[in-house]
């Protein structure tokens, strides 16, 4: 797959991730997905909702409490310097049985930086997250960047990278319908890419409340990735 860094569209958190697609990711599952699940699926039904860029505040409170009334768990893949202000919403994600991965300390398109500023990015975030008691399995890069470099890093410090397969672009604020029309997309093995963090999310918790109901009535569930799921 090739990747690219993504420009900056906006302010540091508030930008256009990359359409990015890991060969290694979890992906929709033939033409007639969108039916009701089949019993050869390999993901059980399960489509993988991830948020990035928090905690976001109420934004994240939002969130947590439509994941908690549709029986959801996901993936937030937090910033080292937000979780640093707000460890309390860091660990109410953990409480409510979700996941946090690590997506850097301040969201720089990591691709530009040296290996040592790759690496303090990286593990400033990772020693921080693991002190609130997370697990912390996965790396996604802000902007979708990477290189080989990047990955090396990634590596290194013993996570798997994570990107995404279905892009709400919520963080273009789009409005609740497209928001709502990407997450009905969703299908079992796919990967969603929304924030809680990075600007108002409003629209997001909104689509999350009417999505979500619809596709848990088609028989999905809502889970964590695997690379980042913690250990039994």
């Amino acid at each position: 797959m090739a990747t690219a860094a993504v420009a900056v569209l906006g302010s540091l958190l508030l930008a256009a991730p990359a359409a990015a697609r890991d060969a290694t990711d979890p992906a929709t599952q033939g033409a007639d997905a969108q039916a009701a699940v089949q019993a050869d699926d390999p993901w059980n039904g399960t489509i993988f909702l991830t948020f990035d860029d928090g905690p976001g505040g109420s934004y994240t409170d939002a969130i947590l409490e439509v994941l908690a009334k549709n029986h959801a768990k996901a993936t937030f893949f937090e910033l080292g310097q937000n979780a640093q202000r707000d460890p309390a919403r860091s660990r109410a994600v953990l409480a409510a049985g979700h996941a946090l991965g690590n997506h850097s300390w301040d969201h720089p398109d990591m691709t530009t930086l040296t290996r040592a500023q790759m690496d303090a990015q990286i593990n400033s975030t990772q020693n921080l997250l693991e002190s609130y008691g997370a697990e912390v399995n996965c790396f996604r890069p802000p902007y979708g960047a990477y290189n080989a470099e990047v990955t090396s890093a990634i590596t290194a410090a013993g996570l798997q990278r994570q990107m995404w397969n279905e892009d709400t672009k919520d963080w273009s604020r789009p409005g609740v319908n497209a928001i709502v029309d990407v997450l009905l997309g969703a299908t079992p093995g796919d990967v969603v890419l929304m924030h809680d963090g990075g600007g108002d999310r409003s629209q997001t918790v909104r689509a999350l409340e009417i999505a979500l109901p619809q596709l848990a009535a088609k028989g999905y569930k809502f889970g964590i990735t695997p690379k980042c799921s913690p250990a039994a």
